[in-house]
């Protein structure tokens, strides 16, 4: 919205918001050891590039013109919403990156939180067509709830589990070798993590 309606400045919102949406990364979730400021810098482009091509009347960051102050109202797309915009199912991309539906549907939620190995992240981006930071992105942030249901019906505040890509790998149905797989890329040194 700021960006169509001042688009003489465009470099320096993108630039701005790039920078308002890695601040507010870093405030959602804790730095996962070993994270680059490059990997935080794509997150940020990725969330307003993202913000950039909504339908117009679904803008989710702008200026208000009465305070000047930013306001945002959504968060990036979750990962379902990229798999399904690729024309593919969560099951078929589990199976070609070599996870397993438990496991899609918890970075879909945001409840595997934590170092995980940015390979996982390249895979699920080369089977969607779509850049690596765009699914960090969409795997990150503040874990989502199961069902609007179970928020109606709390009488306190609502505690989403979340657990270690460790602990997630562990518990899922993939067989030793892939679980081996997947753990050696998360202990590997060399191997960057998101």
């Amino acid at each position: 919205m700021a960006i169509a309606t001042y688009p003489q400045h465009r470099d320096a919102l993108v630039a701005f918001f790039a920078n308002l949406a890695v601040q507010t990364a870093l405030k959602d979730e804790p730095a996962p050891s070993g994270c680059s400021v490059e990997q935080f810098a794509n997150i940020g482009v990725s969330r307003v590039l993202a913000r950039r091509h909504e339908a117009p009347g679904q803008a989710s960051t702008g200026v208000d013109d009465r305070s000047g102050e930013i306001e945002t109202k959504s968060m990036p797309p979750r990962l379902s919403q990229l798999i399904r915009a690729s024309g593919l199912t969560e099951d078929q991309v589990a199976v070609r990156v070599g996870l397993d539906a438990g496991l899609m549907m918890k970075l879909d939620r945001r409840r595997i939180v934590g170092r995980r190995p940015l390979e996982m992240f390249r895979r699920i981006a080369d089977e969607i067509r779509m850049p690596p930071a765009h699914v960090i992105a969409s795997t990150t942030g503040a874990p989502i709830p199961s069902s609007r249901g179970n928020l109606r019906k709390a009488k306190g505040p609502i505690k989403i589990e979340t657990e270690t890509f460790e602990v997630a790998i562990n518990a899922s149905t993939l067989s030793a070798d892939l679980k081996a797989f997947w753990l050696q890329r998360l202990a590997d040194a060399d191997e960057p993590t998101a």
